[in-house]
């Protein structure tokens, strides 16, 4: 589709077995909400896109789309939780294990409709765009939230506390401007339906709905202002879009145990110290990971730099680095290929950015790793080599 041609931007809330409800909602070229509703089937999904966004620029779906793994949990899941798990909104794990993900009921709505999974080729190819996002790391990047809202249904929520979150939930959707929410005729009837809400039920009903308006939202942002997200992982790998990870303070309950004493707050004129967000840095790096000396692992060293460029951690703070490398065949010559430990080293020694320079190595330059308590790596084989590399600070022992 030609970039300058008038388009829709589609959310897709969309539940994991087809036997649940799916929200959808579709904007416009000017971002502004057009329509919304909430389905079951796949036929149905693809009738109300076609009736009500048929020429679609961005979906934006909340559900696993690229799970590559096996078991255990996405490099993309990974780095949300990272960066927003300190306000509540870890996602959940996903592979291939579970047979709903094998393949992704999303992964094959994308394949039906023709668009494109790669968010590297989002407006290099005519092909409609096809992102996974997340609402509550979105919310709390968008919205400036110290934790995410409790509007869904869980332990100890009553229909009259979730009616609350709801409605600030709303109030927040309202106040992005491009959806113009309050010019729309479906935007009050939603808004009626949350306050007459008594009923858990009823709640599940709208839920859906208002998460595929954020998505759309996210769609439309992805479109017209990139800068505002950020691609958590990679195609390869399987990622998630929200935005940069926050920088304001959390403000996560601390979880109440049962049956556990808490005792009163002491009187004193001292201020209270405020935990602190803990730094993390990820990053996608693109090119050769090599190790073992020689210019590859030079050139492989200088994009390592270049990514971090500007990053820098706490001063002797406690260090964990992840490191997942995807090579190609570029890798094996004579039956040979890097040895993970060898890559190990060559990527740590390049993050002197973040974690600074080790003293007394002359016009060599390291890493001061002597900080670093804790490392895991990983090496898988892929058309794009590089590797995502996430470096945060820990909490002192």
């Amino acid at each position: 589709m030609d970039s300058n041609q008038l388009g829709h931007f589609v959310g897709i809330d969309l539940a994991w077995k087809s036997a649940n409800r799916t929200g959808l909602a579709a904007v416009d070229d000017a971002g502004r909400l057009i329509a919304s509703a909430s389905v079951r089937s796949d036929d149905e999904i693809a009738a109300w896109i076609a009736a009500n966004a048929p020429q679609v620029v961005v979906a934006a779906v909340d559900a696993p789309l690229i799970v590559p793994n096996e078991t255990g949990q996405r490099v993309g899941e990974n780095l949300v939780a990272k960066a927003f798990g300190a306000y509540g909104a870890s996602p959940h794990s996903s592979s291939r294990s579970r047979s709903m993900f094998n393949p992704p009921r999303a992964l094959e709505l994308a394949d039906r409709f023709g668009w494109t999974t790669d968010p590297a080729e989002h407006g290099r190819v005519s092909a409609p765009a096809c992102i996974e996002v997340y609402p509550h790391p979105a919310m709390v990047g968008l919205f400036r939230l110290g934790t995410v809202l409790p509007y869904k249904s869980g332990s100890g929520r009553t229909p009259e506390s979730r009616r609350e979150q709801f409605a600030v939930l709303m109030d927040h959707l309202e106040a992005i401007a491009p959806l113009a929410l309050g010019s729309g005729m479906r935007w009050p009837e939603l808004r009626e339906a949350v306050a007459g809400s008594t009923r858990h039920v009823d709640l599940d009903l709208i839920e859906d709905e208002l998460d595929a308006i954020l998505c759309a939202h996210l769609a439309w942002l992805w479109h017209e202002q990139p800068d505002a997200l950020h691609l958590y992982g990679s195609h390869e790998l399987g990622y998630i879009v929200a935005p940069p990870a926050p920088s304001h303070a959390s403000q996560r309950p601390v979880p109440r145990v049962a049956g556990a004493v808490v005792p009163e707050p002491a009187v004193t004129d001292a201020v209270t110290p405020v935990s602190k967000t803990l730094a993390s840095f990820s990053r996608h790096v693109i090119g050769l990971p090599k190790g073992a000396g020689g210019a590859r692992q030079w050139a492989w060293q200088d994009a390592v730099r270049a990514a971090f460029a500007g990053c820098a951690l706490p001063e002797q703070s406690p260090v964990a680095i992840d490191l997942g490398f995807t090579l190609d065949s570029t890798h094996q010559r004579d039956g040979n290929e890097a040895d993970l430990d060898n890559l190990v080293k060559a990527t740590i020694d390049a993050l002197d950015g973040p974690l600074g320079a080790r003293k007394g190595t002359g016009l060599r330059k390291e890493a001061d790793d002597v900080r670093v308590t804790r490392i895991t790596a990983t090496k898988r084989h892929g058309s794009t080599p590089g590797a995502v590399i996430v470096v945060s600070e820990l909490p002192p022992e």
